[in-house]
């Protein structure tokens, strides 16, 4: 899940619809309360899965073990609804670029995670999990940038010698 532009969410709103998820998804919302061997489906169908979002009810029903499993295989589980979407018009619920840019920013400021979800959340109705996550992988992304440059100072330093 790149955190340049917009991010989608994919709404599965009854287990049906598992099957014929495209195996690209990384982002999932699961709009009813699913059952072990339901996730065990998403996960074989969706291999590169990274976010699964939850109604509060369903996220709450999770067994220990399923969130271990999902913990384990590196899936982020996250509380919260997709507000405002219409699942008939469209398939994704869609967090804009600039709730992304605005994430950016803020965390660029090295201002607070809690205030960061506070000023997101008045942009726009997203669940404080998401936008924690959101942040985590900002800090990751950047991390990740950071290292790679170093990577490439060094190699072009030995290159030098």
């Amino acid at each position: 899940m790149s955190l340049q532009g917009s991010i989608r969410i994919r709404v599965v709103t009854g287990r049906d619809e598992i099957s014929k998820l495209n195996a690209e998804e990384k982002a999932v919302h699961l709009a009813f309360r699913p059952a072990d061997r339901d996730l065990f489906n998403l996960i074989k169908v969706c291999p590169m899965i990274e976010l699964l979002q939850f109604p509060a009810s369903a996220y709450e029903a999770l067994s220990k073990f399923m969130r271990m499993y999902l913990d384990s295989a590196g899936i982020q589980l996250v509380k919260g609804d997709v507000s405002g979407h219409w699942h008939d018009l469209e398939n994704y619920f869609v967090v804009p670029a600039y709730v992304i840019e605005k994430i950016n920013e803020l965390k660029a400021q090295g201002i607070s995670e809690e205030e960061i979800i506070s000023e997101v959340t008045g942009l726009r109705r997203i669940s404080p999990d998401l936008i924690r996550h959101l942040i985590y992988k900002v800090s990751s992304e950047t991390e990740k940038r950071s290292r790679e440059r170093k990577i490439k100072t060094l190699s072009r330093q030995e290159k030098l010698r």
